[in-house]
């Protein structure tokens, strides 16, 4: 076997096509085709990939039957070994002494035991009857499987419906099960609106279904009016102290150079850009660090953006996906909303969504920006943004789109957008700073000794909720790239003077793009950039924080329909292979004393991890949900 040192040259190349053949023919069957439908590569480390392939199993279906669709697993590790493998029996192992790779059939991944549970409409049924949960009101009616999302080794989201009644599935890594389940009960108890715990067993959480429909969707159809910025800022403000003393969650941009590295690993062309947004924001944080406390006083949601957020008539009822919960910045928040939506508003410029959609997106951009940059210093809110958009630059070929580099290009271009964002922010915070000093008046010398003496009036420093420095910033716009389709909502990113768009020129798949507006400065296309002179507003003052709406109601995430095939042919690929023993949840720590702001350690402490005695990993797994693989059909029974 041919490799690179990580296995990505294996998983994704033709070589691929060696290894599901005999992984399917170990088990009796037939490969006819392969397609390469997700890949999660870690540089330097391991590689993870799913296929979608066209299979016959003669003994089972007979040698006259029609090819199945059937979704296989590969991963591949050198540079780290294989943690948390829960079920290895059901894979098959191969080896050319250099790397082991090991390949699955769907659902039988050997991370996420629970997932063959839940999958088949035949056994969810006794699975939730095992765990006390009952759906419609006539037991004999049909269950209905949806598979929201799945990715390899990771997670998994469905919803199994029966009648008019729901709940969703999240299978994940055993060992963390019981930390999501304690953290939903916390955040209930304190009124924050994420959905009830129903059940809970070795890595599955049963959830229920809440009413409402995803940001995602509604700002794609109403734009500003889906919801107030204000009750966004108020959402997470409802937070509680108490999580404070949870693990720290790095923000993106403490990995931004582990980002960069996916995507120049796949589009190498792109590297001395990337380089340079890396270097720049960097560069731009250490200088905020200078004349601002950049310590994480607040409780943060981690991963806080417009599929994450649930709203009905207007008003914001729901958070999903707490998982991140801790402590942390609110421009981190903040940032990784305008990011998402930012990347969405690009795909208008492609003609992934309609000029309409665009538009909204913008609009809500915009407006949300502007209270969000009252809050928090505008100069890191770009910079921030810049971050996480670095990270959603991985998508593309992640899953595989069409055209990806292309894609890819795209969003670096919009964290390009952001970091020009805040510079231009910075422009306006030094030119304020000046004017202000020379605004001020000298003072009447006093007589007496120190009659002579001068003494410049120096203006008080403006302090936000978090203690930073209100310095309002620019507007801006950056346009993002792959995320979520209109069916499912996606992300996209404004500020006080986002960048015009120019009508799409291509036809691709989704998404939207940003009305052009006199604060907009226009998002260049790549091959002919475009900025118009940003207005500059007066110096906004600080805004009290929002007041907390009433607890929001519970909302349901999307769904998405197919249903995985049921046939039970190769149970074995592979002799039973000695799995490491489940490890148990680390609890969180005791919430400290909030009189005070807590000090933050120098080093952002990194997630408890399985085994002690292995180092501390630097280098976090892609975990935007908006990377992972909706699964929008599964090969049905």
């Amino acid at each position: 076997m041919s490799h690179t040192q990580d296995g990505s040259e294996l998983l994704t190349g033709p070589g691929a096509g060696g290894l599901l053949r005999s992984a399917v023919g170990n088990s009796g069957g037939v490969l006819h085709s392969w397609q390469l439908d997700h890949v999660d590569h870690r540089p330097g480390r391991s590689t993870k990939a799913l296929y979608r392939t066209q299979v016959s199993w003669p003994e089972l279906d007979g040698p006259q039957a029609p090819a199945r669709e059937e979704l296989f697993g590969a991963s591949a590790h050198i540079g780290e070994r294989e943690k948390n493998l829960y079920v290895a029996e059901q894979t098959l192992v191969m080896t050319d002494g250099d790397i082991n790779v090991r390949v699955w059939r769907y659902p039988h991944d050997p991370w996420l035991p629970m997932l063959p549970q839940v999958c088949y409409p035949d056994i969810v049924g006794r699975t939730l009857h095992d765990l006390g949960v009952s759906l419609g009101p006539d037991p004999s009616e049909p269950i209905a499987i949806d598979v929201v999302s799945y990715r390899p080794g990771r997670r998994a989201v469905l919803r199994a419906s029966q009648g008019d009644a729901a709940v969703y599935l999240k299978v994940m890594q055993p060992h963390r099960s019981g930390e999501i389940v304690e953290r939903h009960q916390r955040l209930l108890s304190a009124g924050v609106p994420v959905p009830e715990v129903i059940a809970h067993h070795q890595g599955l959480v049963v959830l229920a279904e809440l009413p409402g429909r995803p940001l995602a969707r509604a700002v794609i159809d109403e734009g500003v009016d889906s919801c107030r910025a204000e009750d966004l800022v108020a959402l997470l403000d409802r937070l509680p102290a108490s999580m404070y003393g949870l693990s720290l969650r790095p923000p993106w941009t403490d990995s931004v150079e582990f980002y960069a590295g996916i995507v120049a690993s796949a589009v190498p062309a792109l590297g001395p850009r990337l380089d340079a947004l890396v270097r720049e924001i960097r560069e731009g944080l250490a200088a905020i660090e200078q004349r601002i406390d950049m310590r994480p006083h607040d409780v943060v949601h981690g991963d806080f953006y417009e599929a994450q957020v649930f709203v009905q008539d207007g008003r914001v009822v729901g958070l999903l996906d707490i998982d991140t919960v801790g402590p942390g910045r609110r421009a981190d928040d903040l940032a990784c909303l305008l990011a998402h939506l930012s990347v969405l508003a690009d795909y208008g410029n492609a003609g992934r969504i309609d000029r309409g959609m665009q538009q909204r997106v913008e609009d809500a951009i915009r407006t949300w920006h502007e209270t969000f940059q009252e809050r928090v210093d505008p100069v890191e809110l770009a910079l921030r943004s810049a971050g996480v958009v670095l990270s959603l630059a991985t998508g593309p070929h992640r899953q595989q789109e069409a055209a990806w580099e292309a894609a890819t290009e795209a969003i670096v271009r919009v964290a390009e957008e952001w970091v020009s964002a805040a510079r231009h922010a910075e422009r306006q915070r030094i030119d304020r700073a000046a004017a202000a000093q020379s605004a001020t008046p000298a003072p009447v010398p006093q007589p007496g000794p120190a009659a002579g003496a001068q003494h410049a009036a120096q203006p008080p420093p403006t302090q936000g909720p978090t203690g930073v420095r209100q310095v309002p910033a620019p507007g801006l716009h950056v346009p993002s790239g792959p995320g979520i389709a209109p069916p499912s909502g996606s992300s996209a990113v404004q500020q006080s003077a986002p960048p015009q768009r120019s009508a799409p020129s291509q036809s691709a798949p989704h998404q939207s793009a940003q009305h052009p507006s006199a604060q907009h400065v226009s998002a260049p296309h790549p091959s002919a950039p475009q900025h118009s002179a940003p207005q500059q507003s007066a110096p906004a003052q600080q805004s009290a924080p929002p007041q907390q709406s009433a607890a929001p109601q519970h909302v349901a995430p999307p769904q998405q329909h197919g249903a995985p095939d049921r046939s039970a042919p190769p149970q074995q690929f592979a002799a039973p292979v000695q799995q490491s023993a489940p490890t148990q949840p680390v609890p969180p720590q005791a919430a400290p004393q909030q009189s005070a702001p807590p000090q933050a350690p120098s080093q952002p402490s990194a997630p408890p991890t399985d085994r002690p005695s292995e180092p501390v990993d630097q280098h976090p797994e892609d975990d935007s949900p908006t990377q992972e693989r909706r699964i929008s059909s599964i090969p049905p029974r």
